[in-house]
């Protein structure tokens, strides 16, 4: 699976008709293909990272594919059981040349999803969304950027949408602006009763640097006026600090810098890049922090009641060695109830293998992760494997989507299920082509579950030597 270094996953229904596989409680039917617009030279990359689906059979999908002659946005859409398959429209005035990238997707409500991406218009890099209301989506339009922006040479990024309800949604990305040192911020924009606001400047805690240097992963939203969004941020010593931005009750407040765990370096580089909430005031964030050894650990803070304490190391596998630990930040956090979650993610274990750990929070009680448990014949994780992407549909029940190398040392995408917070041996998710072999750059992106055995799973896959493909699969009982 191909994806950015964070601290950072048609034929619907014939898939029912091939064998299935079991994994715990699951069964995994063959994925089959999501089809591209015409003409294409197959995904970008192999990157269709971001789902959300409203109910099972109610789903949508972005990423980016190679057309004609740029990289254009794709959405794919779901409903009723039915796919359809969108190019993305961008705003008036982009660049047909430059492309677009896509950025997220939210889901509400069954006919009602919200995409995200950026465009290029005037040698700036913008901000867009593309709305499907009643089941009919929309040419993209712009977001309007904080009042001191930069007008020229903008490259503004959105990193996450969450929608509470139909009309009510929130983005939160970064941009430049005019300020002489150029500064790097974070930006919010506000959906309410479906009218778009102009998005507002995160405040930081005092003591930031003159450019801060901002990242904003992502947000997450228990209702239309309670929300969290985490990232990170540079102080005047240059120390980049964990960060969790909360709305409540409508109002915006300042980020808060959380403490760390005691063998936290000086100069410790935290920053959270995943975030869950179960209900308002509760919220489980993940991250990644550098120890005095130089390690890099798992991070993860909750709140409860609205309030954060300090962030909790997570304790990997008794393997891991200086683990380097990666969290993909597409969605490795899961949270069924308040204090009731799952994370996942990717280590390096002391014989310099890739591994994947899976931990669980019970009952606000963070766990000692457990390593991954790959099937014979595995070699490891891998470079790109370990878990992306997790989906809780009620406490201790969990399914997660990763990947690893087997034998012949190619990657393929791999489902691992939970009950009762006991996760069970994964099943090896056969793609359309009947080939398991996933590819570098593909894998299981996301997982949405609607039950305790149900679940919409996408992702890509190496469909030739030179192309990727989208895919999709739904679980069952």
């Amino acid at each position: 699976m191909k994806v950015p270094r964070l601290a950072v996953a048609l034929l619907a229904m014939g898939a029912s008709l091939l064998p299935l596989t079991s994994a715990g409680a699951l069964s995994v039917p063959r994925a089959t293909a999501l089809a591209l617009p015409t003409p294409n030279s197959g995904l970008n990359q192999g990157y269709l990272p971001f789902q959300s689906c409203s109910s099972l059979g109610n789903c949508a999908i972005t990423g980016i594919y190679v057309a004609k002659s740029d990289v254009a946005g794709v959405i794919e859409s779901e409903v009723k059981g039915v796919w359809r398959t969108l190019r993305v429209n961008a705003p008036a005035g982009a660049s047909a040349a430059k492309g677009v990238t896509m950025d997220g997707m939210s889901c509400p409500a069954d006919g009602t999803c919200v995409a995200i991406g950026q465009y290029v218009a005037a040698n700036n890099q913008l901000p867009f969304v593309v709305d499907e209301v009643a089941a009919k989506w929309h040419n993209g339009a712009a977001l309007s950027l904080p009042a001191n922006a930069l007008t020229t040479g903008q490259a503004a990024t959105p990193h996450s949408i969450a929608c509470a309800s139909a009309g009510n949604c929130t983005v939160v990305g970064t941009y430049n602006t005019t300020a002489t040192s150029y500064g790097t911020e974070g930006f919010i924009a506000s959906e309410v009763a479906g009218v778009w606001h102009r998005a507002q400047e995160v405040t930081l805690p005092a003591g930031a640097n003159a450019n801060p240097l901002v990242s904003l992963g992502q947000v997450s939203c228990a209702t239309a006026t309670d929300c969290v969004a985490v990232g990170s941020y540079i102080d005047a010593n240059n120390v980049s600090r964990a960060i969790v931005v909360p709305e409540v009750k409508g109002v915006w407040r300042s980020a808060l810098a959380l403490g760390l765990p005691g063998n936290a370096s000086a100069y410790a580089g935290a920053q959270f890049s995943e975030i869950d909430c179960a209900n308002s005031g509760s919220c489980l964030a993940a991250g990644t922090y550098n120890t005095y050894t130089g390690a890099v650990q798992p991070l993860v803070a909750l709140s409860v009641n609205g309030v954060w304490d300090r962030a909790l190391q997570v304790i990997l596998p008794h393997r891991a060695k200086n683990p380097a630990t990666l969290l993909y930040g597409f969605r490795g956090v899961a949270c069924a109830s308040a204090g009731n979650c799952a994370l996942g993610g990717q280590y390096v274990d002391k014989s310099g293998n890739y591994q994947g750990f899976l931990d669980n929070v019970v009952n606000g009680v963070v766990q000692v992760a457990r390593v991954l448990a790959l099937p014979a014949g595995a070699t490891q994780a891998g470079h790109n494997g370990g878990v992306v992407s997790l989906s809780c549909p009620q406490a201790g029940t969990c399914v997660a989507g990763a990947a690893y190398m087997n034998a012949s040392k190619t990657y393929v995408a791999y489902l691992v299920s939970e009950t009762h917070n006991v996760w069970a041996p994964g099943v090896t998710v056969t793609m359309p082509s009947g080939s398991q072999t996933v590819g570098v750059a593909g894998g299981i992106y996301s997982v949405d579950c609607f039950t305790t055995s149900s679940c919409q799973v996408s992702g890509s896959y190496a469909s030739s030597a030179s192309r990727y493909d989208g895919f999709t699969l739904v679980t069952k009982p």
